[in-house]
């Protein structure tokens, strides 16, 4: 199987699991070692991630994907990518379009997110 293959199906996973707040799934999706630089230049924790998702701090009404370009390096595969999106930062609503940087790793038979970066670019 190629890599596009192998990391769509975890890439759609977790677009999924974002809209929905999907605490259980976005679990599985990122690894416990998980390392996030927000837009806002704020590093995340796994633990921290998925509380603001458990919370519904963040809750996104759109959240579309371009631009998706896949790399594999060495053992991890890189996923760079431009989002639309909208939703609520607790109660401030945000729109714009972001750029996203994740590295997957595997683990076992599945693959997880080991680093990313967001940033705003519109």
């Amino acid at each position: 199987m190629d890599d596009v293959t192998i990391i769509s199906k975890y890439e759609e996973a977790l677009r999924s699991a974002m809209l929905a707040n999907d605490v259980e799934t976005l679990t599985d999706l990122l690894d416990d070692e998980l390392v996030f630089t927000g837009p806002d230049g704020h590093v995340l924790s796994k633990a921290d991630d998925l509380t603001v998702h458990r919370n519904r701090l963040l809750r996104l009404d759109q959240l579309n994907l371009y631009g998706v370009q896949i790399h594999r390096i060495g053992e991890m595969i890189m996923v760079t990518t431009k989002a639309t999106l909208a939703g609520h930062f607790g109660s401030t609503p945000f729109d714009g379009e972001f750029a996203y940087t994740r590295l997957w790793r595997q683990s076992g038979a599945n693959w997880r997110i080991v680093a990313g970066h967001a940033s705003k670019i519109a």
